[in-house]
């Protein structure tokens, strides 16, 4: 047989079949050809190897009641199809699924209204049910059938397509044809695949809209190699918004994309929804769209029956395409506001309008572009919508004045032009705009000694360089003189001596400012070294005293607990100190704070020994022991705490302020203490005894 001289098997890389015949000459690599793959080329074009078999076998169908109902009849243990055109069929045979060899319904022109259940045709290659009065496609209906490759149900009626039905699914169907049917919206998920196929056609429907209702997610280290997807004779007028699919921004479709499309034969509307589309880079461009798009405009009514690729996009005009603001956008009376994504502006166009003040409304964005030039504008007043402004032009109004605070809300990068009006004093806050950036024109203004600022702005911005677009002109000693290069000093006394002394003040208050500064920041730290160096007997009665020491730290770390009960406790038992340790000498039944505060108040000094969780969340009651060690530290001159850095923390681990203060000042003994003297320094912190300063109770 020759024909199978032209013929050889193929196994795609995307679903498991190993029945079908690529025809070789056809699929030889050849750009002349505009053939790029072999994969792509055989997606299209393959066969499977029963279509070469002149057995197939044609199984009998009999009408077994009114109404349509049929079943089937013929051999069951090889491979068959069902060919039954122009027919009587509601319904696909009732024993369909007795015939698991099928690999191909035909059954075109008859009045089928639902496919049903034929999950267990697992043979299945073509399904064509073109020409009858199915309405819906559920997800489930080919969900098991691993070998369908083509899809045939144009002329149905159809009107809604479940999402993940066709692609994004564990099939791979290379053939789906939907065209002329009622669908009216299509899911994302069923045209955008990992796989390749070869063509999907959704021509002739009603579809105004692409959704995502399944929230699908481009993944950007995937390429979706997909096909040609059809889309012609649709509803659309507007472009996709792909924001509304889940991709924000347009350079990862150019990455991820590489469909070609048709979207021809439909009323397009050329504004700003089509400009993120043709805003790709050209060699995303030209994947994607190929040689199928030819897409005219019919909105607005300039630019009807102009193609999209010539006008706009070859002759680079993206900014052609724009959105329109209206009174409901907050468009001011006879202005003209449009968004211009290509700039990425909002434009308020008022000019000669008759305006005799600023707007109090504009349409809302950032980046606004405000032309107000050729009115009757007297006063420049703040506007909350200067702040989103980089281009705001007031050329040739009334303004003879601005207020302060209309300047501090304009960005020092935006554009301010005021050229052609008749400014007569300018507000000091103008200084922090760049005159080479702002266009004044020239502008005449009384200048007097106290101008100086005026003069330093223009000589420090270098406006000498822009004097063409701005340039003040300073009546002063009866006579006009260019504040380029003026030396106010020539008109003036010399306050030298007062600038001296004003400055000088200023310096010393900056200093005494900052020192108080910094005596707040360290005040903790400044107690702690005036309470060590000053011994100060305090003259106030305090309750007697009862222990030596209390023992403030963590008791539910193990560790720390045992060096302190063993070690630490012992050593200061041995040398005659009453020590009060809280998870030791606290009594059953007592009110914990309270008695926490009793025993605080009637010891002599603290240690307390620094963990990493010692003044934190977990650890509530060590929290609160510090709170009442350190009132009692504060007040009675006499006392001292004494800090041990068990963890060995830096000040900047410590959260609680006067805690970290003991750090920084270095009062805190290193629980490392490479001498070895940690128990004979806290001993002689500590002092005497009680029992040995005749204390009594």
């Amino acid at each position: 047989n020759t024909k199978f001289e032209t013929w050889e098997k193929w196994i795609p890389p995307f679903v498991r079949r190993t029945d079908l015949l690529c025809p070789t000459d056809l699929c030889t690599l050849d750009v002349t050809l505009n053939v790029t793959s072999k994969n792509a080329c055989c997606t299209c074009l393959a066969k499977p190897s029963w279509k070469f078999n002149p057995w197939i076998y044609d199984l009998v169908l009999k009408y077994t009641r009114r109404g349509g109902i049929a079943q089937l009849i013929g051999e069951r243990t090889v491979n068959s199809r069902l060919v039954h055109n122009n027919g009587f069929l509601s319904h696909l045979p009732y024993n369909l699924c007795n015939f698991v060899n099928i690999v191909e319904i035909e059954a075109t022109y008859n009045k089928i209204s639902s496919i049903g259940n034929i999950s267990c045709l697992q043979m299945l290659d073509t399904l064509d049910l073109s020409h009858n009065s199915i309405q819906s496609i559920g997800n489930s209906t080919f969900k098991h059938l691993p070998l369908l490759r083509e899809l045939r149900l144009s002329h149905n009626g159809i009107k809604t397509v479940e999402p993940f039905t066709l692609a994004g699914t564990t099939m791979s169907i290379f053939w789906v044809d939907l065209s002329w049917n009622n669908m009216t919206k299509l899911d994302i998920s069923n045209v955008v695949s990992e796989y390749q196929f070869c063509r999907y056609d959704f021509s002739s429907n009603k579809i105004i809209q692409i959704v995502n209702k399944q929230n699908f997610q481009f993944d950007v280290n995937k390429y979706y190699v997909g096909g040609f997807l059809n889309l012609d004779s649709n509803d659309f007028t507007h472009m996709v918004d792909f924001k509304d699919l889940g991709i924000h921004d347009m350079t990862i479709l150019g990455k991820v994309f590489r469909f070609g499309l048709s979207l021809q034969n439909m009323k397009w509307t050329c504004d700003c929804r089509m400009e993120p589309f043709f805003a790709l880079s050209q060699d995303a461009f030209k994947r994607i769209w190929r040689d199928y798009f030819n897409v005219t405009c019919w909105d607005p009514p300039e630019y009807r029956g102009r193609s999209i690729i010539e006008h706009f996009v070859k002759r680079n005009k993206l900014d052609l395409l724009i959105c329109n603001k209206t009174s409901a956008d907050k468009c001011p009376k006879k202005c003209h506001c449009f968004y211009q994504p290509k700039n990425r502006r909002t434009v308020i166009n008022c000019t000669g309008v008759g305006l005799t003040a600023l707007p109090k409304f504009v349409p809302e964005g950032d980046n606004l572009t405000l032309l107000f030039d050729g009115n009757n504008i007297e006063f420049l007043e703040h506007r909350e919508y200067f702040n989103r402004s980089s281009v705001i032009s007031i050329s040739n109004n009334k303004l003879h004045s601005i207020a302060s605070n209309a300047i501090g809300s304009i960005g020092s990068n935006t554009v301010l032009d005021l050229s052609g009006n008749s400014i007569n004093e300018l507000p000091r806050d103008i200084q922090s705009l760049d005159p080479c950036i702002m266009k004044l024109g020239i502008i005449k203004i009384s200048c007097s000694c106290d101008d100086h600022w005026l003069v330093n702005w223009l000589k420090n911005k270098r406006a000498e360089k822009c004097k063409n677009i701005t340039e003040i002109i300073c009546f002063i000693d009866d006579g006009y003189v260019s504040t380029i290069g003026l030396d106010l000093g020539n008109y003036c006394n010399d306050d030298s001596n007062l600038t001296f002394f004003n400055i000088l003040f200023g310096l010393i208050i900056a200093l005494l400012l900052g020192l108080c500064g910094l005596m707040y920041t360290f005040r903790y730290e400044l107690f702690i070294i005036k309470r060590k160096f000053v011994n100060q007997k305090s003259s106030k009665i305090y309750p007697l005293l009862k222990y030596d020491v209390f023992l403030s730290f963590d008791d539910n770390d193990t560790e720390l607990r045992f060096w302190v009960m063993k070690t630490l406790a012992s050593y200061l038992q041995g040398a005659c100190y009453k020590t009060f340790i809280p998870c030791r000498d606290g009594n059953i039944g007592e009110v914990r704070e309270e008695a926490m505060i009793d025993n605080i108040n009637v010891c002599k000094n603290y240690i307390v020994i620094l963990c990493d969780k010692y003044h934190t969340e977990d650890t509530f009651w060590t929290t609160i022991e510090w709170k009442y060690i350190w009132h009692n530290f504060k007040q009675n001159k006499e006392r001292q705490i004494i800090l041990i850095n068990y963890h060995q923390l830096e000040s900047s681990e410590v959260r609680e302020i006067k805690l970290k203060a003991f750090i920084r000042v270095g009062t805190d003994i290193d629980f490392s203490n490479r001498k070895h003297t940690l128990l004979q320094d806290i001993q002689d912190r500590l002092g005497s005894p009680i029992l040995t300063t005749n204390y009594s109770f």
